[in-house]
């Protein structure tokens, strides 16, 4: 085998390695999932407040577990697939602790699974998102960004010290916070779909 033949070899080595990885989805899937329960627990907490703010601590075991069940599935139907114990323990782990997750929020600890999770699979991309997940939302747990809101309207003449806060405001961060790991999703979905 000369240099060409070793080089060509390579290339083609990577290019399998890169549609291997992307046919694992183990960065957009659960981007997507998180990115969708994140959007539904917006959406309720600015229609059925006491029952909104509760949805997301219900709906985190069962989105780890979908995320487990898929890749599983996947694993099955293409013989590619990644680990799904990280996931079926983060599963399990957010069910066990709802009382404490009740206490503390369950954005902080969706964000520390994940988290852990991308540690474990030298996944940088769903590192850096789970970590704005869990900041983000453990900020708004406080109000500490519904009060900047309030006070960046006031400041700009949207709202008075009379009016008091928004009410829609925590639907907003979080809201936001949806559709920007969904948008994150995306780009990380087309990179996994990029041709090699």
């Amino acid at each position: 085998m000369d240099a060409t033949e070793a080089d060509e070899l390579i290339h083609q080595v990577a290019g399998l390695r890169r549609r291997v990885r992307s046919d694992r989805r183990a960065t957009s899937l659960p981007l997507f999932v998180f990115g969708g329960i994140t959007l539904l627990d917006a959406l309720l907490r600015s229609l059925l407040d006491p029952i909104g703010t509760v949805l997301l601590v219900l709906l985190a075991p069962a989105g780890f577990a979908f995320v487990a069940l898929s890749s599983r599935r996947r694993e099955i139907v293409l013989g590619v697939g990644g680990r799904t114990r990280p996931y079926t323990i983060a599963a399990v782990v957010t069910l066990v602790t709802l009382p404490v997750v009740f206490l503390f929020g369950a954005y902080e600890l969706v964000g520390v699974g994940l988290l852990v999770i991308a540690l474990m699979q030298r996944n940088w991309y769903l590192g850096v998102w789970a970590v704005v997940y869990g900041v983000v939302g453990g900020l708004e747990a406080l109000d500490a960004i519904s009060n900047r809101l309030y006070g960046a309207g006031e400041a700009l003449g949207f709202a008075r010290a009379r009016d008091g806060y928004f009410s829609w405001s925590s639907s907003l961060v979080y809201g936001t916070l949806g559709v920007a790991l969904i948008g994150a999703a995306l780009y990380a979905r087309r990179r996994e779909t990029a041709p090699t």
